[in-house]
């Protein structure tokens, strides 16, 4: 399987893609949305999964005659989503270092106000040390692989719950 070029087509084109929609639609929220707390940024975590099933089940059906073994399943899908986190991970990087530089300021900014509100009377030593963690933890590099890291393992869940429903066979009975 993993030899076949269908298998490589399909789990790299609809990474690809996947990726790149998933980046588009986490940068339009951002840009749209005035709190990055809010609860529309769990399209970003539906999007992938979406992206996963359509390429396991266009190899499924397309290419394997529609029999797919779990294990073809899973690495289908998991493929899938590597390289949409790696397309993901890159153009964090690239748009944070290149085109979107003050962004994060402007975010480790508003995390630093928002904690010295909430601890109170800090002395200058202990917000320099906050200062130093915050722009430390949303630097573009750290950005990228701490995405690239938390995709890639939840990504085997994914691939797990899509291989299950996946590789199940038509159970109507016909007469």
């Amino acid at each position: 399987m993993l030899s076949t070029k269908n298998f490589w087509w399909t789990t790299v084109l609809t990474g690809l893609f996947t990726g790149l929609l998933v980046f588009t639609l986490y940068f339009l929220l951002l840009l749209l949305s005035h709190n990055i707390y809010s609860w529309i940024f769990v399209l970003v975590y539906i999007l992938p999964f979406i992206g996963m099933t359509y390429a396991t089940l266009r190899f499924k059906n397309r290419f394997n005659d529609g029999y797919i073994s779990f294990n073809e399943a899973f690495i289908t899908a998991y493929f899938t989503g590597i390289v949409a986190a790696i397309i993901y991970a890159l153009l964090i990087y690239f748009v944070y270092t290149q085109m979107n530089s003050n962004e994060l300021k402007y975010r480790s900014l508003q995390i630093e106000q928002y904690l010295q509100m909430q601890a109170g009377n800090l002395s200058l030593t202990e917000i320099s040390t906050l200062r130093k963690q915050i722009n430390k933890l949303l630097s573009a590099s750290y950005l990228s692989i701490y995405n690239l890291i938390f995709h890639s393992v939840l990504y085997v869940i994914y691939a797990v719950l899509i291989a299950i429903f996946v590789r199940r066979k038509n159970r109507f009975i016909e007469a």
